[in-house]
């Protein structure tokens, strides 16, 4: 018989500090940040320091890698109805206070970006995006031969919300990647409010993604979701994924919150994929563990501080992130301090036009990771 939300999470122990799931004891965040990072068999990619994808240096919370391994059986071998899908909406749902028919689950959030730009986008309602902001929604829309409006950031590195709102008339669906990848900035939610309800009143056929993918990074007394948004007006939506902070990024899952028949017509338009079994168990486990999770956000703004200092002791300023990356602004192209590091064995990301030739995006791997790789920036910069 398959179990019951409820029952997972009994047999799971997550409601206590230190669970038991098949009877090996899962130790808590706190006491398992002491041994966690003695990692140097997995954290070196062939040799290679990875800082050039937003990806979690610090791997799945203690008590997922426990749940993946305890429903590791034979079971798996019966996964085309997968156990524990429904289980994974159903917390989401309950999570957010909304309806389950709110909510739907696709195999990463890639699947969502190309299903909304599908739905929505046509050849007389263009896409408007920002420049540089996360790719998939234009690279989708040029693929297919759609239009697309750009409007680069402002000189704070931020969405130039205002030119946003001004150029959406009649447009088919607006992307807003807030925190913004790769730039790390948020607008706080009075300021998104202000904008949805501004893009509506001139274009109410108009919708607004709202990718929430870093959301758990970011400070809340600067950013909150938009959630309540997508109850008020149909035409928002929300993504989000298990990626960043939940460190699921080899899972695939990502999901999306907003009105059923906007929700109906990503999913109608595009496909979603499939979430595995031991993918929904270890999402399920992630995203009831709110524990870890803020450990995760407390040991990246750790990480962020130091890696930050060291980019500020050597003269280069950062726009405030609330991410796990930062936007170095190199005052040169990023080419050559890429090819300079990788050359030492330091992987930084790739060029983001139009920014390409002043700033480089770099990801936030653990401590003993930026360690290293701040040593070698030193010697490339300094």
């Amino acid at each position: 018989m398959k179990t019951t939300r409820r029952g997972f999470f009994k047999t799971a122990g997550l409601g206590t500090a230190a669970g038991l799931i098949g009877g090996t004891t899962l130790i808590t965040p706190s006491a398992f940040a002491q041994t966690r990072h003695d990692r140097s068999a997995g954290v070196f990619d062939n040799g290679i320091i990875q800082l050039s994808q937003n990806e979690s240096g610090r791997g799945p919370g203690p008590r997922v890698l426990e749940a993946i391994r305890a429903h590791t059986s034979k079971r798996v071998g019966r996964g085309y109805a997968p156990d524990y899908v429904p289980e994974l909406q159903d917390a989401i749902a309950s999570h957010f206070n909304i309806d389950r028919s709110n909510v739907i689950l696709a195999s990463g959030s890639t699947w969502l970006l190309q299903g909304s730009v599908h739905a929505f986008v046509s050849e007389d309602k263009p896409l408007v995006t920002a420049g540089p902001t996360f790719s998939t929604s234009e690279a989708t829309a040029r693929g297919a031969g759609l239009p697309v409006t750009l409007v680069p950031l402002n000189a704070e590195a931020k969405l130039d919300l205002p030119e946003m709102v001004r150029v959406s008339k009649g447009a088919g669906l607006v992307y807003l990647c807030n925190p913004n990848n790769p730039s790390g900035t948020v607008h706080g939610p009075e300021t998104i409010d202000a904008t949805v309800r501004a893009i509506l009143k001139e274009s109410p056929d108009t919708y607004i993604h709202l990718d929430e993918a870093y959301i758990d990074y970011g400070d809340p007394a600067k950013i909150q979701t938009g959630l309540a948004l997508t109850q008020e007006f149909k035409n928002v939506f929300i993504t989000r994924s298990f990626s960043k902070a939940h460190a699921l990024a080899g899972m695939r899952i990502g999901y999306a919150m907003g009105h059923r028949d906007t929700l109906n017509a990503i999913r109608n338009s595009w496909g979603m994929g499939d979430v595995s079994m031991l993918g929904a168990i270890a999402a399920l486990t992630a995203f009831e563990d709110r524990e870890h999770i803020e450990w995760e956000r407390d040991e990246n703004n750790r990480v962020k501080a130091f890696t930050v200092g060291a980019l500020n002791d050597l003269g280069y300023d950062v726009p405030e992130s609330h991410t796990n990356h930062l936007f170095v602004d190199l005052r040169a192209p990023a080419r050559g301090f890429r090819e300079a590091c990788m050359e030492r064995k330091v992987a930084v990301g790739r060029d983001f036009p139009p920014w390409e030739n002043t700033h480089c995006r770099i990801s936030l791997g653990s401590m003993e990771e930026m360690e290293v790789a701040v040593r070698v920036f030193r010697e490339v910069l300094g």
